[in-house]
């Protein structure tokens, strides 16, 4: 980092490089639902590695964070700017592997028989996951404290799916379970794309420390509290 550069410039810096990491995550989250889509495992495969790459990535960003530290007597706003940051890049991060694990049971489960039911809800699942996602990183990045404080309930529909997917496995038509080795990485997919959701959510929600400072638990009880005083009016 420049000798010249200010405290507010390299926090900022620091926020740019997190957002252009998970912009790169989200690309790999919209092949691995076009895989899903297609069942093409030659496009999963493109995927494979990525998770090294991010991992280093991540690494690079740390890197970033404890220099800016060691440069400059921070207060306790700063810290809490840097370990916001160190947070949402371990969640960018942790989502990029989880990608890679989806696109290698892709590769490694080609041409194997499947459950269309269960098929179909997985890959809605994916969809929604990704838009959870990508909610998550555009209020990182735009600072929308507002949307931050209400998305866990995008993460609802999710849930959802987690429970009906679970439910096909554990119970599969008959004569349409698909293929066992199929049927076990299925299982492993919907464990990951809930993850996946999750992480989209926790990112948004770090938009609230980012910009206010407050713990995400105190945030969110000012939420509630507020929609409570004006009788769950949105306005």
């Amino acid at each position: 980092m420049p000798q010249g550069t200010t405290l507010e410039q390299g926090l900022e810096k620091l926020v740019t490089e997190v957002i252009d990491l998970g912009k790169e995550v989200e690309n790999s989250i919209e092949t691995m639902l076009e895989a899903m889509e297609t069942r093409d495992a030659d496009l999963a495969r493109s995927e494979l590695g990525v998770d090294a790459r991010y991992k280093a990535w991540g690494t690079e960003a740390e890197r970033d964070c404890m220099i800016l530290q060691a440069r400059r007597a921070l207060a306790a706003q700063h810290l809490g700017h840097i370990y916001t940051v160190q947070s949402v890049t371990n969640h960018f991060v942790r989502s990029g592997t989880l990608c890679e694990h989806i696109c290698r049971a892709i590769v490694e489960t080609e041409g194997q028989e499947r459950d269309e039911d269960l098929e179909a809800v997985l890959i809605e699942m994916a969809r929604t996951a990704r838009n959870v996602f990508h909610e998550g990183l555009d209020i990182f990045e735009s600072r929308d404290v507002d949307r931050a404080r209400i998305l866990q309930a995008r993460d609802d529909k999710v849930d959802l799916l987690y429970s009906e997917a679970m439910n096909l496995i554990a119970n599969p038509s008959d004569g349409r379970g698909g293929a066992p080795e199929w049927r076990m990485r299925a299982a492993l997919i919907v464990h990951y794309l809930e993850r996946i959701s999750d992480h989209g959510v926790d990112i948004g929600e770090r938009t609230i420390f980012l910009v206010s400072g407050e713990r995400i638990e105190d945030a969110m009880q000012h939420y509630l509290d507020r929609n409570a005083s004006h009788g769950g009016d949105d306005s």
